[in-house]
C-alpha cells in the first residue's frame, strides 16, 4: 500500500470518527439555567437570601480587590451609568435552589461520561493513524477487505491489534 493509499485510509477513518464524535457532542445535555431555577423560586415564594455576613463578606472582598480609577462595585471605569451597577456572583446574594444543584450534578455526570468516550476516540484515532503508517502492506490490505465500516474505530482498532 503506497503512501497515498495510506493517507486515504487514514482520512476515511478520521471522517468516520469525527462523525461519531460530533454525534456524541450533540447528545450532551444542556446545562440548567440558574436564572430559570431562581425565577421558579421567586414565583413560588421560596427564594432565600444569603445571610447578612455572606453578603457583607462578598462586598468587602470586592472593596479589597478594587483597582484605582474603577468603580469597585461594578469593576468598570467610573461614569454616570456605571455608578449604578453592582457586579456580584448570584450565589453571593441568594441561596441557589437545591433542585438546580441536583440537575447540575446530573448533567455534569452524564456529560462527563460522554467526554470520556470522546477522549478515548481521539486516543484510539491517534494510535490507529500511527499503526496504519507502520503496518505492512498485506496487513492493511486484509484490514480494508475485512472491515466494511472504516468509521467504526473500535472495529478498525481491534482488527489492527489482532493482526490477522
Amino acid at each position: 500500500m503506497n503512501q497515498t493509499q495510506r493517507k486515504f485510509l487514514i482520512e476515511r477513518i478520521q471522517k468516520g470518527v469525527k462523525s461519531q464524535i460530533q454525534n456524541l457532542k450533540d447528545s450532551k445535555l444542556k446545562y440548567p439555567s440558574a436564572s430559570n431555577y431562581l425565577f421558579k423560586a421567586i414565583m413560588g415564594d421560596k427564594l432565600e437570601l444569603q445571610p447578612k455576613e455572606v453578603i457583607l463578606s462578598a462586598l468587602k472582598q470586592k472593596a479589597l480587590n478594587s483597582k484605582e480609577g474603577e468603580n469597585w462595585l461594578s469593576e468598570k471605569s467610573m461614569g454616570w451609568d456605571k455608578q449604578r451597577t453592582i457586579l456580584m456572583q448570584i450565589s453571593e446574594l441568594v441561596i441557589i435552589p437545591n433542585d438546580f444543584d441536583i440537575e447540575m450534578k446530573r448533567v455534569e455526570n452524564y456529560n462527563s461520561k460522554i467526554d470520556k468516550e470522546i477522549n478515548l476516540l481521539y486516543l484510539q484515532l491517534d494510535s490507529i493513524e500511527v499503526r496504519i503508517q507502520l503496518a505492512s502492506d498485506s496487513r492493511l490490505a486484509r484490514l480494508v477487505n475485512d472491515v466494511d465500516d472504516m468509521g467504526d474505530i473500535r472495529l478498525v482498532d481491534a482488527t489492527l491489534k489482532i493482526g490477522k
